[in-house]
């Protein structure tokens, strides 16, 4: 096999060509190693005069194989059977998020500013009642009642608002 083969520029040029037939990239790379594997063995017995050539015809066929034996298996999609889902919320869930968003700013307004700063210490901050407690010098059990006492409050509060 000739030494003066600009590898880099063989495996580029061979990647994009699979890659636009419709290979994943991880399945692109795997095909053009089993085509130098192949393209190795056969030099040895054989005098290649082009192997970059036979290196590009080796992987093309090999994709060719591959998509052959997807669709034999049923591995194959088709893209009428693809069914795209956005993942983004549609407009009415947002403008519904939002809007709970600033009814539950409003709830916790309404708390008094240690209470809200407690609740928001263990929900926000995921701190445990033990963790709260210290910071404010008071008992684990008080912390327990406070912040059970206004979640609820604030569900009666959003009770009847949100769907």
């Amino acid at each position: 096999m000739a030494v003066d083969i600009d590898w880099r520029r063989m495996f580029q040029s061979t990647k994009a060509m699979l890659l636009r037939r419709g290979q994943s990239a991880q399945d692109a790379d795997d095909l053009m190693q089993d085509a130098y594997l192949r393209l190795r063995r056969f030099s040895k017995e054989h005098h290649v005069e082009n192997p970059e050539a036979l290196f590009m015809t080796t992987a093309f066929n090999l994709s060719i194989d591959a998509h052959r034996a997807r669709r034999s298996r049923g591995d194959e999609v088709q893209p009428e059977d693809v069914e795209l889902v956005d993942p983004q919320p549609d407009i009415e869930a947002g403008v519904l998020g939002r809007e709970c968003l600033r009814r539950m700013d409003v709830c916790l307004g309404r708390l008094s500013d240690r209470t809200r700063q407690m609740v928001l210490e263990y929900h926000l901050e995921g701190l445990t009642y033990d963790e709260i407690a210290a910071r404010h010098g008071l008992n684990t059990s008080t912390v327990h009642h406070q912040v059970s006492k206004a979640i609820f409050r604030m569900a009666g509060w959003m009770h009847g608002w949100y769907p």
